[in-house]
């Protein structure tokens, strides 16, 4: 739902944004004092923009300003926030920086958000003391900025202190995710029927005539619920579906809950409303099983709830709904948990409880200090019979953005609220849990890095470690080959290797530390392969096994064993046009076609490729200087052409493959002597001529 989604990533922007405008009006007036008529407009067009949401146009327009005044705060100012909007999270850590370059006294808020930057890219230490300059700066010690920034310092602790431990769940991305956002999983069980994973999703819809996009994303602008059937846990059937009407309407409809029997569900609509702001409500339907079908939803009486805002000057108030969403029933039906803004609450969206009564509910209460914080908690979840509570917040000490805690009912509160842990949580948006088996088994939704989209489902499954208790882990640096010095922020994967040796099934990706630091938890018995990269470098990985380690720890030895491998990683950076010759592949005189030992040598440049998606490479070869130059021009061109055929053949797109015939213009021996320096001549080399292909 890209409504639910927006209100989750900007609740705190928002309010920055009552602080900013502030600035933003100075800055206008300067202009006025000053009259630049073009970019003036310029700048009520590009604020227009923002407004609206359309935030590509914004960008653009942004960008002319800052062509024209390169040091434009306002600027710059909001190429950070919609960046961070966006969810480009390198790109607004640049633009908050150069706005506090230009005016370090301007807006302290922007060292607050610099913070909340770094944090999500998992730079506690920079986090840390962007936090602290903030609250050097900040003058009101009281407000919830302030507060914020305390939160965050301990949060930023909080990970540094938890990232020696060893994990407690496996997490692995579901096969049900595509580019759009996917979120909001849950599990429909009807017993005698199929058993569906149903979630809410972006994905166009082929047959729709008509379309809604969205500017800041390009995506589709409304969510509907969808559903897979279930083969076990973790697969799932190859074709989706959209749940259709009466379910799925025009507007947003997500964040789906359906009751332990499968025959009522209880989910969001948002919707325009008259003031051109988004309603939204929890529905119910109940299934006719009978028909097999779904009934027409219903608002749910009692639930959805009114407040009077202030709508001028004056102080003229007027009565709108409030925002209602995110609906969990517990399994018996008896509780519901949803998210509101409605007056009460300790800021922000709060969990509020309501129960069931015969046909009606309770009016709903907060969930209370252990759970609610003044700023946002989203996405709540039920345990069977609403014991557990299971709930999203940006308020409480966390790894970064959103983080999934678990509360338990005590007394009749809600309280022992406590982080689930990594890596169920990271640096990212962590929310929507569903939890099943007794707790041991999860699916949830994450924005972290290494998914289709800017959303995904995953799923989290607990580990049983053996006895005696034994941990192990790998842990090293991801280095340039050419001068061996770390590189910050590569992407390592984690694959394990299945029983017979013949696969690969992908267990974590992560992005490296500061300092290119990696560290994975591994399980005895198993062989796995660490895939390193990062952008303007090739792909490289090492296979690690653990099999027989730990074979001498006796029962009784020890409590705790921890063994844990040091394994540095090189990968080589691109070099565009630099030739690199492919060794043993030589030609016989006169001759074209790829010999057994060349093609020997052209499989590892097909693994290079694979490896490597997104570059493209030029084939080039070369003759001796027999014969005349313009047959060994000719036969060059064959020889490249006859290895560009064999890696297509192999299953390398065309695309990514050129070729050029060199002749005899290129030797390596000059004159040739001998046979030996003759065949060295007659050689192939490959060169990368681009590194951001796109199928």
């Amino acid at each position: 739902m890209q409504q639910v989604y927006t209100n989750m990533m900007t609740g705190l922007l928002k309010r920055i944004f009552t602080v900013f405008i502030f600035a933003a009006i100075f800055s206008l007036s300067v202009y006025a004092q000053t009259p630049v008529p073009k970019l003036d407009k310029l700048i009520k067009k590009a604020d227009a923009a923002f407004a609206s949401h359309d935030y590509l146009q914004a960008s653009d327009l942004y960008q002319q300003i800052m062509a024209a005044d390169p040091n434009h705060y306002h600027s710059i100012y909001r190429m950070a926030v919609i960046s961070n909007i966006i969810q480009d999270y390198r790109e607004a850590q640049r633009w908050y920086k150069k706005a506090i370059e230009t005016d370090p006294e301007r807006n302290d808020t922007a060292y607050l958000e610099l913070g909340l930057v770094f944090k999500r890219l998992n730079n506690y230490q920079k986090a840390k003391e962007a936090f602290m300059t903030f609250q050097r700066k900040h003058t009101n010690t009281e407000d919830e900025y302030y507060l914020r920034a305390e939160n965050e310092i301990k949060g930023c602790d909080f990970a540094e202190s938890e990232s020696g431990k060893k994990p407690k769940f496996r997490v692995e991305e579901l096969s049900v995710n595509s580019p759009s956002h996917d979120g909001f999983p849950w599990v429909l069980d009807q017993r005698q029927e199929d058993k569906f994973l149903i979630f809410s999703s972006h994905r166009p819809i082929p047959e729709a005539k008509k379309t809604t996009k969205d500017p800041s994303s390009g995506e589709e602008s409304f969510s509907d619920i969808y559903m897979v059937v279930m083969e076990n846990d973790s697969t799932f059937a190859a074709d989706i579906y959209n749940m259709g009407t009466p379910i799925n309407t025009i507007m947003n409809d997500g964040s789906a809950s359906v009751t332990g029997d499968g025959l009522t569900m209880y989910f969001t609509i948002c919707q325009e409303g008259k003031s051109k702001g988004r309603e939204c409500s929890v529905y119910e339907s109940r299934y006719d099983y009978a028909r097999k079908v779904w009934g027409k939803p219903v608002k749910v009486n009692g639930v959805n709830g009114t407040q009077k805002v202030v709508i001028n000057t004056k102080g003229k108030t007027k009565t709108v709904p409030t925002k209602d969403m995110h609906p969990s029933i517990s399994g018996d039906g008896m509780t519901l948990a949803f998210i509101s803004d409605r007056d009460g609450g300790k800021g922000g969206n709060d969990v509020w409880i309501s129960h069931r009564t015969g046909e009606g509910w309770t009016a709903p209460e907060n969930g209370g200090e252990f759970i609610n914080t003044p700023f946002n908690e989203i996405s709540p979840f039920l345990n069977e019979d609403g014991t557990k509570l299971y709930f999203s917040s940006e308020g409480h000490v966390g790894f970064g953005g959103q983080d999934l805690y678990m509360a338990e009912l005590v007394d009749g509160v809600y309280q022992n609220t406590t982080n689930v842990g990594a890596p169920i949580n990271s640096s990212y948006d962590d929310y929507a849990s569903y939890w099943m088996n007794g707790d041991s088994a999860l699916y949830f939704s994450s924005n972290r890095p290494g998914g289709k989209g800017r959303d995904d489902i995953y799923r989290g499954v607990f580990i049983v470690y053996p006895d005696p208790y034994i941990t192990v882990a790998v842990q090293g640096i991801v280095k340039d080959k050419a001068n061996k010095q770390p590189v910050p922020y590569a992407t390592a994967v984690l694959y394990e290797y299945s029983e017979d040796g013949s696969s690969l099934v992908e267990l974590d990706k992560r992005s490296t530390t500061e300092n290119a630091r990696y560290t994975f938890p591994l399980e005895r018995n198993k062989r796995y392969k660490i895939v390193a990269n990062a952008p303007g470098y090739l792909t490289s990985d090492v296979t690690i096994s653990t099999i027989d380690i730990g074979k001498d720890v006796q029962k009784g030895d020890s409590l705790h064993v921890d063994l844990e491998r040091n394994i540095d990683i090189e990968i080589e950076p691109i070099e565009l046009i630099k030739p690199i010759v492919l060794k043993n592949i030589y030609y016989d005189y006169d001759k074209y076609f790829i010999r057994p030992d060349a093609a020997t040598e052209l499989d590892k440049l097909v693994d290079i490729l694979l490896k490597n998606p997104q570059i493209t490479i030029q084939l080039g070869s070369h003759t001796d200087t027999n014969g005349s130059e313009g047959y060994n021009k000719l036969l060059s061109e064959r020889r490249a052409m006859s290895a560009v055929k064999y890696l297509a053949d192999k299953g390398i797109n065309p695309e990514r493959l050129s070729w050029f015939g060199f002749g005899e213009g290129s030797p390596i021996y000059a004159p040739e002597k001998t046979d030996y320096e003759e065949q060295e001549n007659r050689r192939t080399e490959f060169r990368i001529t681009g590194f951001e292909f796109k199928k």
